[in-house]
């Protein structure tokens, strides 16, 4: 085949692939077919995408729009212009990944067929020549600073096919996408403009298929979008493009599109001049789209569909982020089964050796500290009725028969079939009714007072000895009986007017009010019954005002109660505690605690709907309690659980430690009274 024939074929098909261009070049051929873009919304838009470009599409448009695709993509059209042969095919994939970025892939094709070949003489030596230009890229891009600002780039391979001839090169294009006003910190119109800029080719494609070598010239553009809500489901949106190629003057793109509840959407546009509009409608992930261009050569229709398919970006970010808490959860549980588990060996062994000693006060001591910290413990019961029986025969060798009676009713309480609790008590109770020689009627009333003082109900057991002393006087045993209860009924009246007013003042005021009747109930005229009820009532009026305009010396987020007040939380403020959050998780695996809780204290702060750092603190409390209560640090315990009910006010474990470690303190002054 001669020069002159190769020349005829490839320029009828250059002038038939340059028509598809939106207006004729003006740079004298030089810009490949694959410059006038792709995606039915973005040319019917009129280009004006740069700025817009969020899909698929966006690999060709501008690269960096790829990161703000949030779901995965497939879009495809297949167009026949003009009825010369002329055909194009589209396709483009989309996989977004909330960390790692979104990677793409493009395939064009842009066909003629039917060309027609001739000599230098005008002979017709072929009737069905084809050209075919392909173009496959690979895009990927990552968005930064919080999703303000978005890089990207695309690798592409360009073919070009004719008449027997073939050739490829390679090309790169480069882009960035901004939102300037939050990137400056800005709030008005953060959301609302984009900046894109692109660069097409700054790797220039060149193809030679005879003699002389074709680049594809580097393209600028720039652009801007506003995106404005008009009222509820309704969006608008505005874009503009400046594109400027080697060799070719500048040109001007310009759109605007309506959507109606992310359903349907209607578009229009020019590009250089050139009319453009189109179409869209989307369901559940399934979109079509016209798009329509006033062509000097002929009316192009063109039709597409795309299907957004898989969970979106936000979802699997979320379901990550859980599984990464629930893994940190599940992490901090073990830490805390280890950690408990040797303090409650530690707490197992004491009570063994005070056991084997028979210092029963002492293992009762370790026995209620284990209680509180593992209350399930095999063996935890035996080992109680044990030291309450050891205890019950210490007081029946001295005569202390009353005490002997409550000491072997708690060990038959723990344990109704331990037979030396049961022969003890039947001992006993024979020789103090051989000793006091009480009525039938005194001796029903003084053992009911008995189970109700072994029971730990003081009232009821101070008003039986009263009974038992109005009607025998010279009862010795009742008096002495009435007088430990007396004792007792202080005692703990005090330990919970003292609870009172520290639940006051941290803000617990159910807590509180709850303690102060539990103690009124036992004693109606209890030595600070009056300062606990004015704590309360201080409490209860300053937390009013500071439920409305919190105090500057309480966190944001925190009102006087103690409780979490709801406070509206930015989204770039949410993002920041996000980081802060990520911080505590990052110091608590390394070992880091106090660092990380205060992380945590401040998340917590700033966004008080925040469930993890509400689980990992409140876990943190409790287990640093149970760490302190069974070092013997009493008080340190309830600040820890205390601290716990303030971050989860309804958490029942912390409740439950409370009011056993309180059980236990009143258990314990009544031991030291006996020694």
């Amino acid at each position: 085949m001669g020069m002159s024939r190769r020349l005829a074929g490839w320029l009828t098909a250059a002038m038939l692939l340059a028509a598809t261009a939106a207006n004729g070049l003006d740079d004298g051929g030089g810009r490949s077919v694959f410059a006038t873009g792709a995606g039915n919304r973005a040319l019917a838009l009129g280009g004006a995408y740069t700025a817009v470009a969020d899909d698929a599409s966006a690999a060709i448009w501008n690269p960096a729009g790829l990161a703000r695709a949030t779901r995965n993509q497939l879009q495809a059209s297949q167009t026949e212009l003009f009825g010369l042969g002329f055909s194009e095919q589209y396709a483009a994939l989309a996989l977004p990944h909330w960390r790692w970025g979104t990677a793409a892939v493009t395939y064009r094709r842009f066909g003629v067929d039917g060309i027609e070949g001739r000599d230098e003489r005008g002979f017709l030596f072929d009737d069905d020549l084809e050209d075919a230009e392909t173009e496959i890229a690979l895009a990927y891009a990552h968005g930064l600073a919080d999703g303000a600002l978005a890089l990207g780039g695309t690798l592409k391979l360009q073919t070009h096919e004719l008449a027997g001839y073939s050739d490829s090169g390679l090309g790169a294009d480069l882009g960035m996408w901004a939102r300037p006003f939050d990137l400056v910190g800005a709030s008005f119109g953060a959301d609302e403009l984009a900046f894109g800029l692109a660069l097409r080719n700054i790797v220039e494609p060149t193809i030679k298929l005879d003699r002389d070598a074709v680049a594809d010239p580097l393209t600028v553009r720039m652009g801007l979008a506003w995106i404005q809500h008009m009222g509820p489901g309704v969006v608008v949106l505005a874009s503009g493009d400046l594109e400027r190629s080697r060799d070719m003057d500048s040109r001007v793109h310009l759109g605007v599109e309506g959507r109606l509840h992310d359903v349907l959407a209607l578009r229009a546009g020019s590009s250089d001049g050139v009319l453009t509009a189109g179409a869209g409608l989307i369901w559940r992930g399934i979109g079509a789209d016209y798009q329509y261009e006033d062509h000097e050569l002929g009316d192009v229709h063109r039709f597409g569909i795309s299907l957004g398919f898989g969970a979106s970006t936000s979802e699997r970010r979320q379901a990550a982020l859980a599984a990464e808490s629930a893994a940190l959860q599940d992490r901090l549980d073990a830490a805390f089964a280890d950690r408990m588990a040797g303090h409650v060996d530690d707490v197992s062994a004491r009570i063994d050796a005070a056991l084997t000693a028979a210092r029963w006060n002492d293992a009762l001591d370790a026995l209620g500290t284990l209680a509180v910290i593992a209350p399930d413990h095999p063996g935890l019961v035996e080992r109680q009725a044990t030291a309450w029986c050891g205890i019950a025969g210490d007081r029946e060798q001295r005569g202390s028969l009353d005490e002997a009676t409550v000491a072997y009713r708690r060990a038959l309480a723990l344990r109704p079939d331990h037979e030396l609790a049961a022969a003890g008590l039947e001992r006993v109770q024979a020789e103090s009714s051989r000793r006091a020689a009480r009525s039938q009627q005194v001796e029903g009333c003084y053992e009911s007072a008995l189970v109700a003082f072994a029971d730990g109900d003081l009232r009821i057991a101070r008003d039986g000895f009263v009974t038992v002393l109005e009607l025998a006087p010279d009862d010795a045993d009742a008096a002495t009986m009435l007088e430990r209860t007396e004792a007792a009924i202080a005692t703990r009246s005090a330990g919970l007017l003292a609870e009172a007013t520290e639940f006051a003042q941290a803000g617990q005021l159910d807590l509180a009010r709850a303690r102060i009747d539990a103690a009124r109930d036992l004693d109606r005229e209890a030595p600070g019954l009056a300062m606990a009820e004015a704590a309360l009532r201080r409490a209860a009026a300053q937390a009013v005002p500071r439920a409305i305009e919190p105090a500057a010396d309480v966190p944001t987020g925190q009102d006087a109660r103690g409780a979490v007040a709801r406070t509206e939380v930015s989204d770039a403020r949410r993002r920041e505690l996000q980081d802060l959050y990520r911080r505590g998780v990052e110091a608590m695996q390394d070992g880091r605690g106090d660092e990380a809780m205060r992380y945590w204290e401040i998340v917590l702060a700033g966004d008080p709907d925040h469930v993890r750092a509400r689980e990992h603190l409140a876990q943190e409390y409790l287990t640093r309690g149970m760490e302190a209560y069974a070092a013997g640090r009493l008080s340190s315990a309830v600040e820890s659980w205390q601290q716990a009910l303030r971050i989860a006010p309804d958490d029942a474990r912390a409740r439950g430690y409370l009011e056993r470690a309180q059980q236990q303190l009143e258990r314990m002054e009544q031991i030291s009274d006996r020694r």
